[in-house]
């Protein structure tokens, strides 16, 4: 039996409601096995890919990208079910890897093009469109956050920059915002996952706050605004492997981790200068998850499977991915708190 059959009969178990408490991590989180009450939500298509989420917090409608053709899917927190938002292809994007809602506009990255798009919910229309200029070699956008402000931030992978999106009417404007360059965060270039810097960002209700992830430091930094200072938050050692895309709410940060294929959740202190763990989220579902988003009591996990054959990130496998592509939606509380999410939200 291989790998990837040996991870079909897993999942065959998830779906009929049988599931085995997994061992504990060697780190102070309390690791938490939600698969018992797991949703699958199927995304269709053989090349998916799969790698961001936006969700918004009004009412629990998501969108989910794909890397490799450039759909844009669109589903609702319980329904079970996605649409097409946007076909692949469309307006000359073939890859939608960063995603980020303001109000009803829809902001879409297209990382090695350098391209970003943003687009009406209500209606699909695309309305702007603004491009870093470095071509399909020289750039890597990988996520963005919004502000309170209403601007963007946006991370580089490969460049030591944070690009800021404004707004004039529903234009947007883009400028490079800072330059990490004789900060703590420091850029390596190496092929592969090891030149992956900057991914993940969110912002602090307040606006005071960014914090970024560093997946090959196994990293979190803090960029106080608006003096653009930059200092590393204190981790326990152990607790963050491989974490790409963050989402906060309040004072919880949740980081949706590559390898170790779970999802930790940390809290923050007051000032974001420190985080401890709380949980550690395993679902037999998380096939090297990249973005998680929480609505309500749901947590809601996007699986790339970027490990796999075929995969057009800086990683990928010899086995094919297992399909469906899926979003993975569970319960967001610790042990004994999380409901089956097939009653709605």
């Amino acid at each position: 039996m291989t790998f990837r059959s040996r991870r079909i009969v897993v999942l065959a178990a998830v779906l009929a409601l049988s599931a085995v408490a997994l061992p504990a991590v060697a780190a102070p989180p309390e690791q938490v096995e939600a698969s018992r009450r797991a949703r699958v939500t199927p995304l269709p298509g053989a090349q998916v890919f799969p790698e961001s989420i936006a969700i918004d917090p009004r009412t629990g409608v998501y969108y989910v990208g794909s890397v490799k053709e450039g759909t844009i899917f669109r589903g609702k927190v319980g329904s079970g079910q996605v649409e097409v938002f946007s076909p692949a292809g469309a307006d000359g994007r073939d890859i939608a890897n960063g995603l980020a809602l303001r109000g009803d506009t829809l902001v879409v990255l297209s990382r090695q093009s350098g391209v970003i798009r943003s687009y009406d919910t209500r209606s699909g229309t695309l309305l702007s469109t603004v491009d870093n200029g470095l071509g399909s070699s020289g750039t890597f956008l990988n996520d963005l956050t919004i502000a309170p402000d209403g601007s963007a931030y946006v991370t580089d992978s490969i460049n030591p920059w944070l690009y800021r999106i404004t707004w004039h009417g529903r234009q947007m404007r883009l400028e490079k915002f800072m330059d990490f360059t004789g900060t703590p965060v420091v850029y390596v270039r190496a092929p592969g996952a090891a030149g992956i810097n900057l991914n993940g960002i969110v912002s602090s209700a307040d606006g005071r706050y960014l914090v970024v992830s560093k997946r090959n430091e196994n990293a979190l930094y803090r960029i106080t605004l608006p003096g653009k200072q930059v200092s590393r938050v204190t981790v326990p050692a152990g607790v963050l492997e491989t974490q790409d895309g963050l989402f906060l709410r309040g004072q919880t940060l949740y980081a949706a981790q590559n390898l170790p294929e779970n999802v930790v959740a940390l809290r923050l202190t007051y000032d974001f200068s420190a985080a401890t763990p709380v949980h550690t989220y395993t679902d037999p579902n998380y096939m090297f998850p990249t973005a998680v988003a929480v609505h309500g009591r749901w947590m809601l996990v996007i699986s790339s499977q970027f490990d796999s054959l075929g995969s057009p990130a800086a990683v990928s496998g010899t086995e094919p991915p297992e399909l469906p592509f899926r979003v993975t939606t569970t319960g967001a509380g610790g042990p004994g708190k999380a409901r089956n999410p097939t009653s709605g939200p």
